[in-house]
């Protein structure tokens, strides 16, 4: 049925929006359709010593790009940085000047193109050519500074405090430009500041400001405040736009809080704004992070339905979540829904539906749609290898993901430190953390830096199989690092020693945590009740176990079984029937190892059997 509405809705003629306009986009081109403005003094002396002026002033332009008395009838049209400067060296050469407004097309189709820098030096060159420039000259050479790859910025608010000295109005375009470059540098203080100040001016916020700082807002986190601003817009008469209920949905369902994602969806439904593409992707997206994929399914249905167009992010959100959820079968039909409606997968799509594969150890399936991937055109990348090779260590096929290192490195793709750590997890859990101690000499010759994931992988494959002397020479390189252990890493060496009969090792690491101002963990503490009752030692045990409650670290259900199951087998039923009576207290319940002990001392313990007639 999900499928025959898609085929019905790719039928009709109507055209749907694939996607959401961002604030910026909106700001260049207001600025492209501005008109002339009056001419003004010169006004870039404070910013000569920053910027150096372009040296390609001597390259000849085509004489097909100058026309109409001298200026450049398309300065779209222009193949360089370099046919830019002379077309603008040319211009500066005619007499009377042109007007400044004929600069400014110059100077915006580099900004098209990015060329932050060469424009900044081409306005100080219309600055010693006593060119005055106009409002729209100085937004652009703000929208330049806060673009610039170096922290330029303050320079942008110099441009705008220049402006207000000339007697020049600046405009939303203006704010807007700084707002954003603000916004695009993290600098959200600075932006909800000059937001205030512009109402203190006299410049009421328009939807572009407003959507700004809400975008700038999400960005950083502060999502609960974008809230908040979005109503006060709202209040002020300022209608917001499917691009600002976008920004809030998106930000709400990064931050799991999807059912208020859905009050603004119904929001900004009953204000008669139609949801787009990018709000149900937005949406999918959290239903599927929170593993809801019957919502997910009933909302992608509802988009069909409201004639939506889903695009290639739409399902490959929906193909992923499908996927990791198991349900490996109907993200292969969403799959193929998507290329039967001409809807073309990228590498995003083939990555996920590979991942769903390897997850179920399908790993013929998983290199099935590899090859068709790359038969598509579309070259492998370490993320796409790192999934393989995690399904082929799954699946114990690890000669086959060893193949796979090989190729990367035969493709001149380098291996990161995913790549590394899942070879050596693989290798340590098939029991050979000798192969994985040489991958991890081999990543360190290439320059990778491993990180504490990495170490704690190598270290548990050494502990469990008892090549304690390595772990704690690899855990001294771990600190020579500068990567200090935390409690996971002493965790893990703990219950290697106490496994191989090292309990005095394990009792001293113990106590050097809180030398250290570590804080144990339950599972420390488990590990190391746990070693002690293997080693008879039941009043130790017993004192940790009332210890860690002291110190604010409250047994759960396993330390509770551990601890019994110990107690029972060093013949000390009194201490194990009590805390199994603390243990069902607290909610817990014996395991079935803990209960099949029971059962086997029932009928010669006394104690135990007192306990069991009770409890029946």
């Amino acid at each position: 049925m999900l499928s025959l509405s898609l085929s019905n809705m790719m039928m009709r003629k109507s055209t749907f929006a694939a996607s959401a306009s961002c604030a910026f986009q909106l700001l260049q081109q207001r600025q492209m359709e501005t008109g002339t403005f009056p001419k003004s003094p010169s006004f870039l002396f404070f910013i000569h010593q920053h910027f150096t002026t372009s040296t390609a002033s001597t390259t000849k332009s085509s004489p097909s790009s100058i026309t109409n008395g001298g200026f450049c009838s398309n300065y779209n049209n222009l193949h360089s940085v370099a046919d830019a400067v002379a077309s603008f060296n040319q211009l500066l050469g005619i007499r009377p000047l042109p007007p400044v407004v004929v600069f400014n097309k110059l100077l915006g189709s580099l900004v098209k193109k990015k060329h932050y820098s060469t424009v900044i030096s081409l306005c100080k060159q219309m600055d010693l050519s006593n060119i005055r420039p106009n409002v729209y000259t100085l937004t652009i050479l703000i929208n330049c500074l806060c673009h610039s790859n170096r922290d330029h910025v303050h320079f942008a608010f110099s441009v705008l405090g220049k402006m207000f000295k000339l007697g020049l109005q600046p405009t939303h375009v203006t704010f807007g430009t700084l707002l954003n470059g603000l916004c695009s540098k993290a600098k959200i203080i600075d932006a909800v500041k000059l937001f205030d100040d512009m109402g203190k001016m006299g410049f009421a916020p328009s939807l572009i400001t407003y959507t700004t700082i809400i975008k700038g807002l999400c960005k950083i986190g502060h999502t609960t405040i974008a809230l908040q601003l979005l109503k006060k817009m709202e209040e002020k008469g300022c209608k917001p736009d499917v691009v600002a209920y976008n920004t809030v949905i998106d930000s709400l369902c990064k931050d799991r809080r999807v059912n208020e994602a859905m009050y603004f969806f119904s929001e900004m439904v009953d204000q008669g704004i139609p949801p787009n593409v990018v709000t149900y992707s937005s949406i999918l997206h959290g239903f599927c992070n929170l593993g809801q994929l019957n919502e997910a399914t009933s909302l992608f249905k509802q988009m069909i339905g409201g004639n939506v167009m889903p695009n290639t992010v739409t399902f490959t959100i929906l193909v992923d979540g499908l996927c990791k959820e198991g349900m490996i079968l109907e993200a292969r039909r969403v799959f193929e829904m998507m290329t039967e409606n001409g809807v073309e997968p990228d590498a995003y799509t083939y990555s996920a539906l590979m991942d769903g594969y390897c997850l179920q150890s399908q790993m013929d399936e998983a290199q099935k749609l590899f090859n068709i991937m790359v038969g598509k055109g579309f070259a492998p990348s370490v993320r796409v290898y790192n999934i393989l090779i995690n399904g082929h260590c799954k699946s114990r096929r690890l000669n086959e993901a060893k193949t796979l290192l090989s190729e990367m490195y035969d493709k001149d793709l380098t291996p990161d430190a995913v790549t590394y750590s899942t070879l050596m997890q693989g290798f340590c859990q098939a029991g050979r953390p000798q192969v994985a101690q040489k991958l991890f000499k081999e990543m360190c010759s290439y320059g990778l830096l491993p990180d504490s994931i990495t170490y704690s992988i190598l270290l548990d494959g050494l502990c469990k199989h008892g090549h304690l002397d390595e772990a704690f020479r690899l855990l001294k390189a771990m600190q020579e690092s500068k990567i200090e252990p935390h409690i996971c890493i002493y965790n893990i060496l703990i219950q290697g020693m106490c496994t191989f009969g090292k309990l005095e090792a394990a009792r001293e690491l113990f106590s050097n945590l809180f030398v250290k101002g570590i804080q144990p963990t339950v599972v420390t503490y488990t590990v190391m009740i746990s070693g002690l009752l293997k080693e008879g030692l039941s009043n130790e045990a017993c004192e940790l176990f009332r210890k860690m409650v002291v110190n604010g670290c409250l047994p759960n259900s396993c330390t509770y079984n551990v601890a019994i199951q110990g107690f029972l087998r060093n013949g000390d039923p009194s201490n194990a029937v009590r805390l199994i009576e603390e243990m069902v207290g607290r909610g817990f319940s014996a395991d079935s190892s803990t209960f099949q002990m029971l059962l086997d001392l029932e009928s010669n313990d006394e104690i135990i059997s007192r306990f069991m007639r009770r409890s029946s």
